[in-house]
Order: C-alpha cells, then structure tokens, then sequence
C-alpha cells in the first residue's frame, strides 16, 4: 500500500521464503520447548482435560507437580511472540496510516481503511485473546475462562 510499485521488488521469492520459514521455526521451536517441559511433569491423578482440545495451560492445570517453571516458560516464550509480532503489525500499521492520510483521493482513502479496518479488527481480536490466554500471569487458574477465550481464537477468528 506504501509503495504499491515497488512491491514485486520488496516481496521478491526469497523474501517470501524467509518470511515463512522464519514463522515455520518460531511456531517449532515454541512447540518443541512447551512439549519438552511438559514431559517432565507428573501426571497421578485423572487424564481427564478439562478443555476443548489439548493445550499447554490445561494440562499444567492437570499436573500434580510443581508448574512454576513451565508457567514462567509459558509466559515468557508466548508474550514474547505475542508481543513481537503485534508490534511488528503496529508499525506497518503506521506506515500504512500515514500513506493514507497523504492520500488526496477521499474515495481511495475510504476503500483502504475499510480494508484495513477489517483486518486491523480480526488481528486485535486475535492478538487480544491469545494474549489473555497465553501472555498474562495468573491465566492458568481460569478454565472457565480459559474455554471461552479459545472459542474466539481458534473459530470466530
């Protein structure tokens, strides 16, 4: 939207490339260090999840050992992507508010802020519940919560 003409350039296949392998092994990594901690904990009591699916904070509710360590992992590792990316999306936010505003067509003005109106509101919902549900301290003790907040990420989104 910035520089509509220079695009095929900016977003050439290596760029591409980088950009989906560098998702691919943040989502991996994230994976592989929850599922590794989370091996090492005690399970004695029922295996029964109290959850839609199969998550990290259902499980560590479903531990009898100490899930001090993994929380903080959780937290950590999660708010750390959460808040990467958000960030990253916010900035190219700006960019692309500024452009508009330089914009003198009002009609295009109208039609790009729509566009980005609907996106800006499905990554704000997005964000917003797996950062109530991953990102904040304390998420773990809310099932309940916890059950509808994964709604909104996983299907209304």
């Amino acid at each position: 939207i910035c520089n509509p003409l220079r695009y095929p350039i900016t977003m050439c296949q290596s760029a591409c490339t980088r950009l989906v392998l560098g998702a691919y092994c943040g989502g991996c990594f994230n994976s592989v260090v929850q599922t590794s901690f989370t091996f090492h904990l005690p399970f004695c009591s029922s295996n029964h999840i109290n959850h839609f699916f199969c998550d990290v904070p259902p499980l560590l509710k479903l531990s009898c050992g100490d899930t001090a360590i993994n929380e903080l992992f959780l937290f950590g590792i999660c708010g750390l992507i959460i808040v990467g990316v958000t960030i990253v999306i916010l900035i190219s936010y700006g960019y692309i508010t500024v452009t508009i505003l330089r914009m003198r067509s009002g009609a295009g003005r109208r039609k790009i802020f729509s566009t980005c109106g609907s996106h800006m509101t499905a990554v704000t919902l997005f964000f917003g519940t797996l950062f109530v549900m991953y990102a904040q301290p304390g998420a773990i003790e809310s099932m309940e919560q916890g059950k509808v907040v994964s709604v909104f990420y996983t299907l209304v989104i």
